[in-house]
């Protein structure tokens, strides 16, 4: 029994993680969404990358793996999170 990242086909982005055997015969994704095995990386609502490697920071970077949905600096954390 492993972890998995379901992703949506369409927007490459994780919208749950499961525990999972990776037997289509037990349990499969739903339509339009695949799974990618959790190595302690990503998580929901991060973009998934492919052909990237490693974890980004930013946006609009492609060369990562994993990447958030939204930029992640400390100006618009303060922005989310006022004191």
């Amino acid at each position: 029994m492993g972890k998995y990242h379901v992703i949506n086909s369409t927007t490459n982005e994780c919208v749950n993680v499961v525990m999972w055997s990776g037997d289509t015969n037990e349990w499969q994704p739903p339509a339009g969404h695949y799974c990618v095995e959790h190595y302690g990386d990503g998580g929901i609502g991060w973009i998934y990358n492919s052909g990237g490697v490693g974890i980004g920071s930013t946006v609009g970077d492609t060369t990562y793996k994993w990447r958030p949905p939204f930029e992640t600096s400390p100006n618009i954390i303060g922005n989310l999170f006022p004191t």
